[in-house]
């Protein structure tokens, strides 16, 4: 496909695999598209994370963001069947800026890179102070003083059209000047599906169910409801359960779970398995898209609470966070019996 006729960052991208972008977060999200570019089409398979899900706090205490398996291993990601990739940072000067950026277009590849943004006019993030993890948008073309960019977080009047849009390329280098970009590369896998698969969901029942902290895995999810209570009297409220808290529920912890149910169900629909292991996994997706579904009402409900606290919404978050541990805690059981 051409760099113009290709929908970077489109909604319509989702019927490839039955991959919801919404559900994805915006790193995960620029590498499955740049994937597809190259026709690649195994993404689910690729990019899937083991189950996980934590709550992230700053050397002060203060909530820094919560996260499941997609953002687990964000600094250093891990993927499946021959998908690689690394972060680099940019050269720190702004003449030399966007190297990279012009390196890995020339081998063919759309560029995930996560810029300061505070002076990039498209973003909705423009004079936004930086906090919690850096967003990331696609680069697949220069051209002259224009950038050719994709990126699902932008404002009303930035000219973006299905996402997609320009930017003016000095923009593009201060904002990257020192920055994270995206380095993938696709290979033959290091072994067969199922050796990888079986790693993968074996990580997943101990993320969750012996986690390195309390803070994380099962035990971190019950503890849910008390952290959103001790925000009542943050002076920051609003803008904390909206962006560290309702954001990342909804994309990187709704979306590790909903990429493994899609495993699950591409495997037991084409595989020939014992018919007992076909159920079990099928269970497995079921239960996995039910919390998926669960997580994204959750963060519905925390924007809720973000924009009028209440003892009633709150509430609500309690009730919600019961239920998905209990889906997660059946998941689990179903993945271990996989193993």
């Amino acid at each position: 496909m051409t760099e113009d006729s290709f929908p970077y960052l489109s909604p319509s991208l989702d019927s490839v695999e039955g991959l919801a972008h919404s559900r994805i977060s915006c790193w995960v999200h620029c590498l499955r598209d740049s994937l597809y570019a190259v026709g690649f089409r195994d993404a689910a398979r690729a990019l899937a994370q083991p189950l996980n899900f934590a709550v992230e706090r700053t050397s002060e205490g203060e909530l820094l963001t919560v996260y499941g398996g997609l953002d687990t291993d964000y600094h250093a990601p891990r993927f499946q069947r021959g998908v690689t990739a690394r972060w680099e940072t940019s050269p720190d000067g702004a003449q030399d800026a966007l190297a990279l950026v012009e390196r890995e277009l020339a081998r063919g590849h759309a560029v995930p890179v996560s810029p300061e943004l505070s002076g990039m006019r498209h973003s909705e993030f423009y004079r936004v102070p930086f906090s919690g993890y850096p967003h990331t948008f696609l680069v697949h073309r220069l051209d002259g003083d224009a950038a050719w960019a994709a990126d699902r977080n932008t404002r009303r009047s930035s000219g973006f059209t299905d996402n997609r849009g320009t930017v003016p390329v000095e923009e593009l280098r201060r904002g990257l000047t020192g920055a994270p970009v995206l380095v993938w590369d696709t290979g033959a896998p290091a072994g067969d599906w199922v050796e990888e698969r079986q790693a993968l969901l074996a990580r997943s029942v101990r993320n969750l169910t012996e986690p390195a902290s309390p803070h994380e895995g099962l035990a971190g999810l019950r503890t849910l409801p008390d952290v959103l209570a001790g925000l009542e009297e943050h002076p920051s409220r609003s803008s904390v359960l909206r962006m560290r808290v309702s954001g990342p529920l909804q994309r990187q912890v709704a979306g590790d779970r909903h990429l493994l149910a899609a495993v699950l169900t591409r495997d037991t629909s084409q595989r020939a398995r014992d018919a007992r292991q076909t159920a079990v996994a099928a269970e497995a997706a079921e239960l996995l898209r039910a919390s998926s579904d669960a997580f994204v009402e959750l963060a519905r409900t925390v924007f809720l609470l973000s924009r009028s606290w209440s003892k009633e919404a709150l509430g609500l978050c309690r009730r919600r966070v019961a239920r998905i541990h209990d889906l997660d805690a059946r998941a689990v059981e179903r993945l271990a019996a996989l193993l």
